[in-house]
């Protein structure tokens, strides 16, 4: 059972969605309830939302209850010193994903920045966040059966397409940022398709032909005004229109055998592009290489 939960940045930053995360997580301090609610407990906070995940047989009625408990004090206290840690360390790909944010959404959005914050400002965003209106419940284990809700999925209004293909370096290491503005769910599809045919294709340059291990540092993400592709910044030349027909057959069963499951969940309820399976094989079924080369502006 994995509930989800709506908690948007506050003033451009996660440090207090991802306080509450924390504390919310780690409420109990007492040994009796210790194994059900923290033994065994999967959690992280995105830019959008926020997941937790419990042991199978722990009820959601029970997970809502526990996530929605008054923070204390001595929690928030005991959390800065593990955040603080935790960010100051972050890993390679959170420090990129942040700089992708910040060069191509917003130069002032803050993911990984530490700061001290109060327990009445995570106490304010608790109330305010983590109640049953925000809230998602999903039974992974049946393709993603939605068992709880209290919001529906909103409309998104589009404007004419914009892309941009940008070089983009950060360290030692270049990418290339595929970016679409005001898409739409069909152009989104198109880009996830290209997005994942990249990653395959780098895969086989990087590991079987030059012998080199690929670390996979890439990204696709939406966000509320762009969606945007993140890949190395190699040589193409080789993805071929036998490569392409290869991968869109071998993309398609992996549609067909209802792979990305959370992707569909969360593209409906937090990110708002409602296409249901059936519609996006039959996007993926038709999109051709030419388009496929027009939208990412290869040669």
């Amino acid at each position: 059972m994995r509930i989800y939960i709506r908690t948007p940045l506050v003033n451009k930053s996660k440090i207090i969605p991802h306080t509450v995360e924390h504390c919310a997580g780690n409420i109990v301090w007492e040994i009796p309830d210790f194994f059900d609610f923290q033994w065994w407990i999967s959690w992280w906070v995105s830019t959008d939302f926020t997941y937790f995940e419990f042991d199978k047989w722990v009820k959601y009625e029970d997970m809502m209850k526990y996530l929605f408990q008054p923070i204390k004090k001595k929690s928030v206290d005991y959390e800065h010193k593990v955040l603080k840690e935790e960010l100051w360390d972050s890993e390679y790909s959170q420090k990129l994903y942040e700089k992708i944010l910040k060069k191509f959404i917003d130069p002032e959005i803050s993911t990984n920045q530490y700061k001290s914050v109060s327990w009445e400002d995570v106490k304010k965003y608790h109330k305010k966040y983590y109640k049953p209106e925000n809230v998602i419940v999903v039974d992974e284990e049946k393709d993603y059966k939605v068992i709880f809700k209290w919001f529906n999925p909103e409309k998104k209004k589009y404007k004419k397409l914009e892309k941009r293909k940008e070089k983009f370096r950060f360290k030692n290491n270049k990418y290339i940022a595929y970016i679409l503005k005001q898409y739409n769910g069909e152009d989104y599809r198109k880009m996830f398709f290209s997005y994942r045919l990249l990653n395959y294709y780098l895969y086989l340059i990087n590991r079987l032909t030059n012998q080199e291990y690929f670390h996979q540092y890439n990204y696709f993400f939406e966000d509320t005004y762009a969606c945007i592709a993140l890949v190395e910044d190699k040589n193409y030349s080789k993805l071929d229109q036998e490569f392409f027909e290869w991968w869109k057959k071998y993309f398609l069963n992996v549609l067909k055998y209802w792979y990305y499951k959370e992707d569909f969940f969360l593209n409906e309820y937090f990110y708002w592009i409602p296409k249901t399976r059936k519609e996006v094989i039959q996007i993926c079924k038709n999109f051709t290489r030419e388009e496929f080369k027009e939208l990412l502006e290869l040669k």
